[in-house]
């Protein structure tokens, strides 16, 4: 393990050395942030200076808990060094088993990268004069759950590409309250299953015909 881990370690320094403008930018705390592009965007750059590759995975333990795996491997050695966290499935009601599954595995890849490739940010530093502050006990900050139903449910949408957009850079100012608003909202504005030509059941059409009468 010794040969991936000496390129990880490197592959860190070079995402520390990069001169990388924060995209994302947090109004009410006042700190600016990395957005997931930026995040993947420099993971695959030092993986590929470094001869790294990453895979990830959802697995289930002994106790049937739901976790996501990064091994990060050494192209040249073949060593493999791997990291978990636990997470879980978000139930978001119109959407399907593979959409929830699709929204768990984004986000939970998202953050074992930065854990592994030593990618901090203000919202995540504690030690951060500007960082993220707490909001009085009945406005708490969008939860982890709220954060990757709302990511998916963007993406099977029918809203327009610039109310995404405004969505998406308000996410980290978002309160639990707030976020419950936009994942109603997005529910109540996903892709017509009959109008877009997708996959749908008689259940589907009853539904429509109800709407319309």
């Amino acid at each position: 393990m010794k040969n991936v881990l000496k390129k990880l370690a490197k592959a860190k320094n070079d995402i520390k050395a990069m001169e990388i403008k924060k995209e994302g930018r947090n109004s009410y705390s006042k700190y600016d942030y990395f957005t997931p592009g930026q995040i993947e965007g420099m993971v695959s750059k030092v993986c590929g200076d470094n001869g790294l590759l990453t895979m990830f995975s959802l697995v289930h333990d002994n106790q049937n808990n739901l976790q996501g795996h990064l091994s990060i491997i050494d192209t040249d050695s073949s060593e493999s060094y791997e990291i978990a966290m636990a997470t879980a499935m978000p139930e978001i009601k119109a959407t399907n088993a593979a959409q929830q599954l699709g929204g768990c595995m984004t986000y939970t890849e998202r953050y074992l990268k930065m854990s592994a490739f030593g990618i901090t940010d203000s919202n995540l530093d504690f030690d951060n004069s500007n960082g993220l502050e707490k909001k009085s006990s009945n406005e708490d900050l969008i939860s982890a759950n709220q954060l990757s139903i709302i990511e998916n449910l963007i993406q099977t949408s029918s809203i327009s590409e610039k109310e995404k957009e405004k969505i998406e850079s308000a996410l980290n100012d978002m309160t639990e309250v707030k976020a419950k608003d936009c994942i109603d909202y997005l529910e109540l504005n996903q892709i017509d299953k009959i109008d877009s030509g997708g996959n749908y059941t008689q259940t589907d059409i009853k539904k429509k015909l109800s709407k319309i009468s």
